[in-house]
């Protein structure tokens, strides 16, 4: 029953007591007022108990992420092939100052892996100075940190630029957030001519290392995690430049970081169809 269509005047259209009083309204015997009320209780508590398991799987949606990529960079996502150039030959070839360095990790890698420090496998980072009428900025704001993605370039003049606007982007970095790195504000650039904060670490990616992988590695809970021990500071706890370059990423042979890469897509792809479903 729709009582709108009572409603008097225009301005502000109403119902007056006398008009509710008159509108004749259709009454179930109560036993069937008693079923119906029942009824309905039974369908909410299924809408919320659909609405729970959703939310229950999107967790176990990203926990499966997490896994996966757990797995990836430890060379237990795909079959390794010993006909692959190993990882430390590569290294070599393109460092011969480079030697593997493992410390004694707990754990051990596939053969044909190697672990190698950041400052092997990502170039220097450089600074720039913004130069033109204008220039495109990351910053955090800039930032999708569930998807990890850069969702917006801010558009700023040169001559407002930021003190903090110095540090030089290209298509295929990575830029990960020194400042709370548990935040998980990481994100793969996608385009040129871009301006990153100096609250991010540029991790530009050698010959030896993919960018896709460089990005999927970034992102796993065995970096981001690892990287939180340093943070030092009480109101914007941060890590520095310093703990990147030292810290020991996992390295493939480059023909097996395109096997994981294309491993990965494959499985991310159906669980964001699950993800898009339930959002649906």
């Amino acid at each position: 029953m729709n009582l709108n269509q009572y409603a008097t005047s225009t301005a502000q259209p109403g119902l007056s007591v006398s008009t509710i009083n008159e509108v004749m309204i259709p009454v179930p015997p109560l036993k069937e007022q008693q079923r119906i009320s029942q009824s309905i209780e039974n369908w909410f508590a299924l809408i919320d108990q659909i609405g729970h398991s959703k939310a229950e799987l999107q967790i176990t949606i990203k926990q499966a992420k997490s896994k996966i990529l757990d797995l990836a960079i430890h060379g237990k996502l795909v079959s390794q092939d010993p006909n692959d150039e190993p990882a430390i030959e590569l290294m070599k070839r393109i460092n011969s100052d480079f030697t593997p360095c493992d410390n004694g990790h707990s754990r051990k890698l596939p053969q044909n892996w190697c672990w190698a420090k950041g400052m092997f496998i990502f170039s220097p980072m450089k600074s720039v100075q913004p130069t033109g009428e204008t220039f495109q900025y990351i910053d955090i704001d800039s930032i999708d940190n569930v998807r990890q993605t850069v969702k917006e370039t801010k558009v700023i003049k040169s001559s407002n630029a930021p003190s903090r606007a110095s540090r030089y982007t290209q298509k295929g970095d990575v830029v990960f957030s020194m400042v709370r790195p548990y935040l998980r504000n990481i994100a793969k650039v996608c385009f040129n001519d871009c301006i990153a904060s100096t609250g991010f670490y540029v991790c530009s990616p050698l010959d030896m290392l993919h960018p896709e992988f460089c990005y999927y590695l970034m992102i796993s809970d065995y970096v981001v995690n690892g990287l939180n021990q340093f943070m030092k500071g009480d109101n914007s706890p941060s890590i520095k430049k310093r703990d990147i370059d030292n810290w020991l990423f996992p390295l493939p042979p480059f023909a097996e970081q395109q096997r994981i890469i294309a491993k990965i897509e494959e499985l991310f792809s159906t669980l964001d169809n699950i993800q898009k479903a339930l959002e649906a």
